[in-house]
């Protein structure tokens, strides 16, 4: 390859005129682009960050013709400044131009992951290329040609899996590698439903306006959008690649939850689109089995982890195109070989786009069979079939969910799964993005409020906690009709609020409240009573007023002995905290039965290395500890563990 880039670049040597640097040094200083004038604040919405190192004046022709090519341009003429950005990028890969060819300015670029290849625009050769450097450039022709190509196959290559182990047991409390998978799932169903409406495309269209701003070949394209997109378009304006096709692949890929909102609208137009295109091809078609191929340049980390993952399930985060001529898929490292058996699965949904391409809807799931390596090919086959497990773990998880959460829906289910899964600022941003369209009811409103509230506490941030509790506890107070029930889970959550802060005697009247007004609105016998008695006891717990407290449990287990399977996680909740019960007055056979009880279920239904395994396992070892048997030697706990659970749904 850096042979190939020599000859090439002696050859273009030849042929280019003595006086091509003369007239690039002569360039006036009036049309320079400043360094302060290029220096972008906003966030990359795109997937390929361009940086121009260049220590002479840039032309303004040049950045616009660079701009057109991969809009997010940043320009440096400090080689330190250029460093340090790079340093900062996380979730963009580079291209870099450059007219320096020092060696270490080349080694230390070489050495950056985000770099994907490296230009140099100048007439100086290195003796010795980096492996990075893809192109050697003259002239600004020969500059935006190689950039078009490089960004074409960068593009291509850009993709995120999400490998989920289905056959672990996570329906209840989802590890972050689940809520990953299980998230395009929800994502799907969650954004089909939201509500279109001019107002959704008109926010998008202001945004995309002040991002690309000064890119007038773009600015046209978002126009053209706004003035002609029809929903049965949507298909087209992905497959020629336009602004809204990396906009909308730089979000999925990422998950930013911002720029998804923004887009809800379009993507579910494409969603819709794709299923009337697969529509027509099952009733055009007899074939039931489809074959299709897509190569990807993957790491040997990323082939060991796809062969250690063999027999679990595989998603792309987003939509995934590949082609139906094995031949047309030649060229990179590592092929994957997809199967489609269309008699067998039923939730999977593509549509031709070309003649031998095919585009794959978001959330489709795919189960890995094999990763071998091909020596006389030197390629690596990962050969994967479609099925429908994914869409069955999603089914469960919905049903789970909404026998547990009052007032539930797809909306708020979704940023309920961030916010299991311990990815708080996602959630946040995702309801405020929510609670800030015109989205939501008024009811939703209400439960976005308890939601926030529920996310700051979690992070310990009471002062906002309580304020979007009280605006939950309130809004539900106020409606017409009323919504108690929802306003008695709101004045919970904020009972847990004050118990967390050592408030006992404001979390105590909370609680008390709680129960009087579902003493009004429910049967005293449903689930959710027990929970706050389970708070309540926990409280007096703390308070040691015991007897208070043995009796709040024992009327919260009555209730879900009638009412819950033994093995259901509140269960599980209650007989931890008995256990915290039991020890904290010493009783430490009842301790120890209740802890094994409340472990006994958490097996049944989580991962090994699960938080709330982990927790009971250091409470049965902590009990052992004060017998003084031969568990003592063995003893390794951790302090801080937060062992009272309260119940919040």
């Amino acid at each position: 390859m850096l042979s190939k880039v020599k000859t090439l670049w002696r050859l273009k040597l030849r042929k280019h005129s003595q006086n091509t640097q003369k007239r690039l040094n002569n360039k006036l200083f009036d049309e320079s682009i400043n360094d302060n004038q290029q220096q972008r604040r906003d966030d990359n919405e795109e997937d390929i960050t361009l940086i121009w190192l260049n220590k002479t004046e840039k032309s303004p022709s040049t950045v616009t013709s660079l701009r057109n090519v991969i809009d997010y341009l940043q320009i440096f003429n400090n080689e330190n400044a250029a460093l340090s950005y790079i340093e900062s990028i996380v979730d963009e890969k580079i291209i870099l131009i450059t007219d320096d060819v020092s060696d270490h300015i080349l080694a230390r670029l070489e050495s950056f992951k985000q770099i994907h290849s490296i230009f140099l625009y100048t007439p100086n050769l290195p003796v010795d290329l980096p492996s990075k450097v893809t192109a050697c450039c003259l002239t600004e022709e020969q500059l935006i040609d190689e950039m078009v190509r490089s960004c074409k196959q960068l593009s291509d290559q850009l993709v995120v899996f999400s490998i989920y182990n289905h056959q672990k047991k996570e329906k209840c409390d989802l590890t972050r590698e689940a809520g990953s998978f299980l998230f395009f799932q929800l994502f799907k169903a969650a954004f089909t439903i939201l509500p279109k409406t001019s107002e959704s495309k008109r926010l998008l269209m202001k945004k995309c306006r002040q991002y690309y701003a000064g890119n007038t070949k773009v600015l046209e394209e978002i126009r053209n959008f706004e003035i002609n997109y029809k929903p049965h378009e949507a298909l087209e304006w992905f497959t020629k690649k336009s602004f809204i096709y990396r906009l909308v692949n730089k979000a999925l890929r990422t998950e930013n939850i911002n720029s998804l909102c923004l887009l809800h609208f379009y993507i579910a137009d494409l969603s819709k689109q794709l299923e009337n295109e697969f529509s027509k091809f099952r009733k055009q078609n007899s074939d039931s089995l489809i074959k299709c191929y897509r190569t990807f340049q993957f790491s040997s980390y990323d082939i060991q982890y796809f062969q250690y993952n063999i027999g679990n399930l595989i998603l792309t985060n987003g939509y995934l195109s590949a082609t139906r001529n094995r031949q047309l898929a030649a060229g990179d490292k590592v092929l994957f070989e997809y199967t489609i058996d269309l008699n067998e699965v039923k939730s999977i949904v593509f549509a031709n786009i070309t003649e031998n391409e095919i585009l794959f809807d978001i959330g489709t799931v795919f189960k890995m069979n094999s990763c071998t390596y091909i020596e006389k090919d030197e390629i690596w086959i990962v050969n994967v079939s479609a099925t429908d497990e994914g869409a069955n773990f999603a089914s469960e998880y919905i049903e789970y969910q909404r026998l547990k959460m009052t007032n539930s829906n797809l909306i708020l289910m979704l940023g309920h799964l961030m916010i299991e899964t311990g990815d708080y600022n996602k959630a946040e941003k995702y309801f405020q993005a929510i609670l800030h369209s015109s989205i939501p009811n008024d009811e939703e409103i209400s439960c976005i409020y308890f939601h926030l509230g529920r996310i700051y506490r979690l992070q310990s941030d009471y002062t906002h906690a309580v304020e979007y509790l009280n605006h939950a506890y309130e809004t539900h107070s106020r409606a017409k009709p009323l919504r108690l029930a929802s306003a008695a889970k709101a004045l919970n959550a904020i009972g847990i609020l004050h118990q967390e802060q050592n408030n006992y005697q404001e979390a105590i009247e909370a609680f008390e409240n709680v129960l009087k007004i579902y003493g009004k609105t429910i049967q005293e016998s449903h689930p959710d009573v027990a929970g706050t008695l389970i708070n309540l006891g926990n409280t007096y717990c703390q308070q040691e007023r015991f007897s208070d407290a043995l009796s709040c449990f024992n009327r919260a287990q009555t209730i879900y002995d009638c009412n819950l399977p033994t093995n259901h996680p509140n269960v599980a909740m209650l007989w931890n905290n008995l256990g915290n019960f039991y020890y904290q007055q010493l009783q430490l056979d009842s301790a120890l039965d209740a802890y094994q009880r409340a472990l006994a279920i958490y097996e049944k239904l989580l991962p090994p290395n699960h938080p709330d395994i982990l927790r009971n396992q250091n409470n049965l070892l902590k009990v052992k500890s004060m017998f003084g048997d031969q568990y003592q030697s063995t003893l390794e706990w951790k302090y801080g563990v937060k062992n009272t659970l309260f119940v919040e749904d």
